[in-house]
């Protein structure tokens, strides 16, 4: 089934989830299978047993797209160019100071 916890009680380790016919349902942290802790307002998919809920995850959701990556302007950007310059510059200077030894 699938339900929203509208309250959990961290102390006493217990909530109730509404499913999608406003039937109220209890559960407790021990029938809890989900990503982190459960809080109000969680949408999660859930089975009955003996009017418990228990194997209670957190819902599917669909997969989101990228966001567009949007390009920075040039004054912006890192000068990367400068620095492999300058490295490629000192690992020369370092070979020719090898090769004069």
């Amino acid at each position: 089934m699938i339900g929203e916890i509208i309250r959990f009680d961290d102390a006493e380790q217990q909530g109730t989830i509404r499913d999608e016919k406003g039937g109220e349902h209890a559960f407790d942290l021990v029938g809890w299978r989900g990503r982190g802790l459960p809080g109000p307002g969680l949408a999660v998919d859930f089975e009955l047993r003996d009017g418990r809920a228990v194997q209670v995850f957190n819902a599917r959701i669909k997969q989101q797209k990228a966001r567009r990556v949007v390009s920075m302007p040039p004054e912006a950007r890192p000068a990367t160019r400068k620095r492999w310059w300058l490295a490629g510059l000192a690992i020369v200077v370092l070979v020719l100071a090898g090769l004069w030894i």
